[in-house]
């Protein structure tokens, strides 16, 4: 079918929703027409993802008017994924997706797909499948099971089970967040190919990752739109906050601890091989971390970032078997586990997922979609910044009054002091990264490992957040191990790169940055 062959437009009249009797989207008024698409941008926490579920039909306006013609399946993929949901592991820890044991029921991707199109009430051939993945490029992934993939794999699946259900609207939340550069080249294709064929296309997504297809722009600021007009027409106006890093040291550094146990190795591997099944994973990984080095880690997805890191973090039981030392100490010469975790700071895409883990009912912003699931996580925000001290994931055990203090410094410094009550499924994604990120550097580690740590930040947000790296490495010579797509936001501090590519060192050495 051909987009001659349909009619769909969506206007939203006077839309509008709160939580807890907050207002949070109020009068919001736009139109998509045939063969238009929409970018919904904005700073972080200004409703983008929660009017995306409204939109979608997610959740149940309060008032206003969303009217469709020739609009039937509307699909949204969220940002977060909802795999561990899905894959009957509801209570399993972090580290257990690296185990092979209990790992029997957890789904392949291939299950999985077949699953959720079941599930969606929408059977489909195997010809379709085959053809859903090699769009997707996830083909080869088949027999891996869902939660062993890495971050951009499970992102590439999200798409695919939207894909499948044969959408007339697609809204995609963050769509290019986690992709590396030929994945998020590969979707800009992909969405092309469906404006072709008559979907109508919803992106919510930061300014400057606004897809070429795209014709109109609603801005929200504050949860009411900002403007809305063509694509050419568009100009952000998303206030740059001041921010001084004098300031924050002064403010910061006054709490946190002078001196620190040094170590000669962080990390130093040796001919590392790291393998799940038949399929090696790493291979003759040689890498050393000194003391007070700042290191990116780059590769594209797949490219075995995410398992490396997972052995330095001592959760990946391939540890004992390879040449890995971690604080000068051999693994698997009785050091214990939590007394490796008790010196990093460590924050992911993945660990938001486990840190949410409640009763495995993920949404891009959790505990919104209403029934008994509403809020099934009690923890403030100021809460889960104080679980970092003792390494809680998904509670917080007793804190004295100055890790108190020192987390609402944080707030203070993130500018999030207004949530410091609020619970943290009710905080906007963005916010809910900033208050992770701040979980991973409150207790001033000896090593910071943060994997994607900018992913769902607003450009402001990620700004403060590196200039805040640069100043913390520079006053303590914290080491860190920093993962990104984007080489843009790499902090200034950095120095050292280690870069992957099929699980192999492509090249390691010092870090020179293009002028």
């Amino acid at each position: 079918m051909t987009a001659a062959d349909k009619s769909n437009s969506l206007i939203a009249k006077n839309l509008s929703f709160g939580i807890d009797g907050s207002p949070i989207l109020q009068e919001i008024n736009f139109e998509l027409k045939e063969g238009e698409s929409v970018a919904i941008t904005g700073a972080s926490g200004s409703g983008k993802s929660l009017l995306g579920k409204v939109l979608a039909g997610d959740l149940k306006l309060r008032s206003g008017e969303l009217l469709l013609t020739g609009i039937g399946k509307r699909v949204m993929v969220d940002q977060q994924d909802h795999f561990i949901a899905y894959s009957g592991r509801r209570s399993m820890h972090y580290s257990q997706r690296y185990e092979k044991l209990g790992m029997e029921s957890v789904p392949s991707v291939l299950e999985f797909l077949n699953k959720m199109s079941r599930m969606n009430s929408h059977q489909v051939t195997e010809d379709q499948l085959i053809q859903v993945m090699n769009q997707i490029e996830i083909a080869h992934l088949t027999d891996r099971k869902i939660l062993e993939l890495s971050n951009g794999e499970r992102k590439r699946t999200q798409l695919a089970i939207a894909l499948l259900q044969q959408p007339d609207l697609l809204i995609l939340d963050q769509p290019f967040v986690g992709l590396d550069i030929h994945s998020r080249e590969k979707l800009n294709q992909l969405l092309q190919q469906q404006m072709e064929l008559g979907v109508q296309l919803i992106v919510i997504c930061d300014p400057h990752y606004i897809p070429g297809i795209i014709s109109k722009v609603l801005e929200l600021k504050n949860g009411r739109p900002n403007q809305f007009v063509a694509r050419e027409n568009y100009e952000p106006q998303i206030e740059d906050e001041t921010f001084s890093v004098t300031e924050t040291k002064k403010q910061l550094f006054q709490l946190l601890p002078g001196s620190k146990e040094f170590f000669d190795d962080v990390v130093a591997m040796c001919n590392v091989n790291v393998q799940f099944g038949e399929k090696a994973i790493l291979e003759d990984i040689d890498w050393q971390v000194k003391n007070g080095e700042q290191w990116a880690l780059l590769g594209p997805n797949g490219a075995g970032k995410t398992t490396l890191l997972s052995l330095v973090t001592a959760d990946n039981p391939q540890g004992y078997n390879n040449h890995l030392v971690l604080f000068d100490r051999q693994r698997g010469t009785g050091e214990s586990i939590w007394n490796i975790k008790k010196r990093i700071g460590f924050v992911s895409p993945e660990l938001h997922l486990y840190f949410l883990r409640g009763a495995g009912i993920f949404n891009t912003i959790p505990g919104l979609s209403g029934g008994s699931h509403q809020a099934y996580s009690t923890l403030t925000c100021r809460e889960v910044i104080q679980s970092g001290f003792h390494d809680d994931v998904g509670f917080n055990s007793a804190n004295s009054d100055q890790q108190v203090k020192l987390a609402n410094t944080w707030l203070s410094i993130l500018g999030l002091e207004h949530l410091q009550k609020r619970l943290f499924t009710h905080a906007s994604l963005g916010e809910q990264r900033s208050l992770l990120l701040a979980r991973a550097l409150v207790k001033s580690p000896q090593l910071f490992i943060l994997d994607e740590p900018c992913q769902g930040l607003d450009g402001q947000q990620t700004k403060r957040f590196t200039q805040l790296l640069d100043a913390i490495c520079e006053h303590l010579k914290t080491t860190m191990i920093y993962v990104t797509h984007h080489p843009e936001e790499i902090p200034a501090c950095v120095s050292h790169l280690l870069e992957l590519k099929n699980g192999r060192v492509k090249s390691s050495g010092e870090y020179r940055r293009d002028k």
